[in-house]
């Protein structure tokens, strides 16, 4: 069956096939694809990527999902010491391919690069070496952007440097210098004077940062190692011919150990529910200065 127009002209087959025609079935197509791409790529109300979609790079346009607490004023100093602002950081952290830790009381950043990973082999006692490890071996693959941001939120809002007066028996847990925890505490048998070697059950005094905390499955239910002893530890110990000792903790309580005072062989003992609330806000590499 042929086309005939109005005054008997009958047209070419291809006429169906015109470029017109062609142009809006074209058109279509393009117009579907792009239609099912958004579909798989749309966030819904809170945030999530549909689980096809691709993964989840930052866009600008994210700036207005933030929690309202995200702290965007954080300065973090990256390898070479440059200082970061906030837009400088939040894309390589929300794509994976750095993480934000803490080291002498500063914000840094860590690429996940080949000579990251091969100067964290190298140094045993690299602050937050631990957390630095997992984010390298197990990224955030959440396709949650309200979650990736919450998580990256929770991170900048932690403490920056705690101090322990032991004259006290005071910690002080701050943030940009203020108070955000403050608790009693217990420690070592012999709380008077410095750590001097391995047993004396003296809690050390110095300058140190927070290794990597853990759950216990004995009785002292959570800790955080301190990096006890440092070098000038090592150094007074061994003029004295001495080991300057290892393995100095914060450290839950026993439940024994309750209403006891100054009981560690050299730790800092805290109650349990003071535990919990130190691993809400404290992450490893954190600065700890110890004084008399």
């Amino acid at each position: 069956m042929f086309i005939i127009n109005y005054d008997g002209f009958k047209p070419p087959i291809n006429y169906i096939y015109s470029k017109y025609f062609f142009m809006r079935y074209l058109s279509f197509l393009f117009v579907t694809f792009i239609a099912l791409l958004l579909l798989s790529c749309k966030l819904d109300k809170s945030g999530q990527f549909a689980a096809n979609g691709p993964k989840i790079l930052w866009d600008d346009s994210m700036i207005k999902l933030l929690p309202s607490d995200l702290d965007t004023t954080i300065i973090v100093f990256d390898a070479n010491n440059k200082p970061l602002k906030f837009r400088e950081y939040i894309k390589p952290v929300f794509d994976n391919v750095a993480v934000i830790y803490t080291e002498d009381g500063k914000w840094r950043l860590q690429r996940f690069t080949k000579t990251g990973l091969d100067s964290l082999n190298k140094d045993d006692l690299a602050p937050g070496r631990s957390n630095r490890f997992i984010a390298f071996k197990h990224p955030d693959t959440s396709n949650n952007v309200k979650d990736k941001l919450r998580k990256i939120a929770n991170t900048l809002s932690m403490a920056d440097y705690i101090l322990v007066v032991k004259s006290t028996r005071k910690m002080y847990v701050k943030r940009k210098g203020v108070d955000v925890l403050k608790f009693n505490i217990n420690l070592g048998g012999r709380p008077l004077g410095n750590k001097e070697f391995e047993g004396d059950r003296k809690t050390p005094e110095g300058i140190y940062h927070l290794d990597m905390k853990f759950e216990r499955v004995d009785k002292f239910y959570k800790s955080f190692f301190i990096s006890y002893p440092n070098a000038s530890d090592k150094q007074r110990a061994m003029k004295k011919g001495l080991k300057p000792g290892s393995n100095v903790l914060i450290h839950g309580t026993s439940p024994e150990r309750l209403y006891s005072k100054d009981w560690t062989n050299g730790c800092i003992a805290l109650k349990n529910d003071e535990m919990d609330s130190l691993f809400n806000y404290v992450m490893d590499g954190t600065l700890i200065e110890i004084r008399k």
